[in-house]
């Protein structure tokens, strides 16, 4: 046992005032005896002995009360396992997303208790200590060491973020400047499951690194996952099939959910839908859009405690159309032009290869390679160049193809011709396959499938969109971005081109162009957003504008597409409109990520599946219990409390001597 104030033992001296107060009251006289008294001598002798018993025991509780004053004051404590504290600068991590909202104890958010817990770190390090706190939002100002007073300031301003970050990122930020500071760290986290990443967090062994886990009382939520359209395309007004998929992490059944859709803030539609638990369940709206607009959509659904991700957001931007290139020769078919003739959908474009405006094909969604004989140089390139860009090429063999100049293609370099150009069929598609989703009504093996002569060997590829009859390629998808027939459109050769199949798939072709130009949402979690407009200039300056106000995104222009780079710390979940002045280009909407609204944690004793190196779980419900983790630690067990119990009890007993012992 150690004391803090060991000087103050010196008071230890005081014992010996109550031991000369008794001496003096208590010291022998002589005593004379009469006759007339002698008689109750014996009667006195008993009650004298009963009294210096009392006395004694006064004696002893004013030593004792006396003793355990002094040690509550000297302050004794239990050496902890650290010599003091180890650093005079602390990292703190403070998990400030959604998910912290919570509950962790007795209606106290995991936010509010771990705010707490930091204030309550302040108090117990020494004034000179210096810290910096870190969030999820990694700004900046989180690198330098501020006072504890900037620190408690400081909290009263943070708020809860849908920006999500993983171990690694956090302990990336943390080591950031270890080099010459070894800083105590206190990471304060729910440790989702979600969020903890698939590598380890692999800690700096020169730091002392304390993971405090905030428990939640309960990890039951209900939650819209993500929507998705049966429809492969917008058309005119029509119905359109919005698949909302609804997931429930809890432990238990919830059962009577009511969904509501609502469309430009008006109710479209409602379900009613049971979960089970850690399952999901997809709920199918048919709704209509006007074609002229961009068309605001909203699911709510009713759960507690957990809130911020009760509304999910999403936008139909109906009036986006597909940009499709035709780069052909005099002698092609009209077939890929009478497809896309339908304006309301595409911006089509049909240009020769003697006369090609190269920078279309950079511009365009979906490039088509129509019965080239050969593909020069600069062609190649630039389609390779819009294929790493994301855009689409189809490819439409000719019958006098010059196979070598295809191979300047990226990806096509095994195509060969083929040996065996005999009328074959094709063999029916494989439904389960995404990219035939919804285009058949019916899985409906006996379907007539279309008949063609191949001209090219693709080889035999399982995962081929449509193969002939005999196992080889006659339609496949290369390379994310290139597709390629085996045969060309020409009656002599196909039956495609006038097969009810031809449109769909063609279309599911472009459709897929342009998928990632015109999402239905986007993450705040997104590390930017892509999209095309029809005039881009080199000064234009793009702007993102809600009810909360107006920013200026990081951007880059390319051709007439933009890449703008989301500013997680700025963006809550809702609608976010586009604009250049102040004219409206697009609207966009953010949802924060699911990630958060998966509440399951690690266990604190699995942790150790996460981390590496030298750590310690510090485990506390409440304040009071995190103060004692502390001090335990690093100062030590204190006693001075116990020593002001017993200094009291000393002196009730000797009040309760003194008034009722006889």
């Amino acid at each position: 046992m150690n004391f803090l104030y060991p000087q103050l033992l010196f008071g230890l001296l005081a014992l010996s005032i109550p031991i000369i107060v008794h001496l003096f009251n208590f010291r022998r006289t002589k005593k004379v005896y009469f006759s007339n008294t002698r008689f109750l001598k014996k009667v006195k002798e008993a009650s004298s002995s009963k009294l210096r018993i009392k006395h004694y025991l006064i004696l002893l509780s004013r030593l004792l009360f006396i003793f355990f004053l002094v040690m509550a004051f000297a302050q004794p404590y239990l050496p902890s396992t650290k010599d003091g504290f180890v650093s005079n600068q602390v990292a703190i991590y403070l998990d400030n997303s959604y998910s912290m909202s919570n509950e962790a104890d007795d209606n106290l958010s995991a936010f509010d208790l771990s705010i707490g817990f930091i204030n309550k770190l302040i108090g117990l390090y020494p004034n000179s200590t210096k810290y910096k706190l870190i969030t999820n939002d990694l700004e900046a100002a989180s690198n330098s060491y501020k006072s504890g007073t900037e620190i408690s300031e400081l909290l009263t301003e943070q708020q809860m973020t849908g920006v999500t970050r993983t171990t690694e990122e956090i302990n990336d930020r943390i080591q950031l400047d270890t080099e010459t500071v070894k800083p105590d760290v206190f990471w304060l986290s729910d440790f989702q499951s979600s969020t903890l990443g698939k590598d380890h967090a692999v800690l700096d062994s020169t730091m002392e690194v304390n993971l405090v886990p905030l428990q939640f009382t309960s990890v039951n939520n209900v939650f819209i996952d993500s929507i998705y359209l049966d429809n492969p395309f917008l058309i005119g007004d029509q119905q359109l099939k919005l698949n909302v998929i609804v997931s429930n992490k809890g432990a238990i059944d919830r059962n009577d959910m009511n969904i509501k859709v609502f469309i430009d803030d008006l109710q479209a539609a409602t379900a009613t839908v049971g979960v089970k638990a850690n399952d999901f369940e997809t709920i199918t709206f048919d709704l209509s859009f006007n074609s002229n607009k961009w068309s605001k959509g909203k699911i709510s659904i009713e759960d507690f405690p957990v809130t911020f991700d009760n509304d999910f957001y999403f936008v139909f931007n109906n009036s986006r159309k597909i940009n499709v290139l035709e780069v052909h020769e005099n002698n092609h078919g009209r077939y890929i032009q009478s497809v896309f003739g339908n304006d309301r959908l595409f911006n089509f474009t049909s240009q020769s290869v003697d006369n090609l405006d190269y920078n279309l094909v950079r511009q365009s969604d979906l490039v088509v390679v129509n019965s080239l004989t050969a593909i020069n140089g600069p062609l190649a390139e630039t389609l390779n160049g819009r294929v790493l860009e994301g855009g689409q090429i189809f490819i439409v063999p000719t019958e006098e193809i010059d196979i070598n100049s295809y191979k300047l293609v990226n990806g096509l370099q095994f195509i060969e011709m083929a040996e065996d150009r005999n009328e074959m069929s094709l063999t029916t598609p494989d439904f389960d396959n995404p990219f035939f989703a919804n285009i058949f009504e019916e899985r409906n093996q006996r379907v007539v499938m279309p008949k063609a002569n191949p001209l090219l060997n693709l080889g035999s590829d399982r995962n081929a969109l449509l193969n002939f009859t005999n196992g080889q390629t006659y339609l496949n998808k290369i390379n994310q971005g290139i597709y390629i027939l085996a045969s060309p459109l020409t009656n002599e050769f196909n039956t495609l081109q006038n097969h009810a199949l031809f449109l769909p798939i063609v279309y599911r072709m472009a459709v897929s162009s342009s998928k990632d130009i015109d999402r239905l949402y986007y993450s705040v979690d997104d590390d930017y957003v892509s999209m095309q407009t029809d005039t881009l200039l080199a000064d234009n300056v793009f702007k993102l504008s809600s009810e909360q106000g107006e920013f200026i995104p990081s951007q880059r222009l390319n051709n007439k597409s933009v890449l703008l780079e989301i500013p997680k710390n700025e963006l809550e979940a809702g609608y976010y409109d586009v604009k250049i002045s102040d004219e409206i280009v697009t609207t966009l909407a953010f949802n924060n990520s699911p990630k958060e609204s998966d509440l399951r944690q690690a266990p604190v004793d699995d942790l150790n599946q996460y981390f590496q190196g030298k750590y310690e779980v510090i485990s506390a419900a409440d304040e009071a219990s995190f103060s004692k983790a502390v001090e335990s630690k690093y100062i030590g067990q204190p006693l001075w409390k116990y020593a002001i119990m017993l200094a009291l009890l000393f002196l009730l007993i000797e009040v309760l001597l003194i008034r009722f012992f006889p």
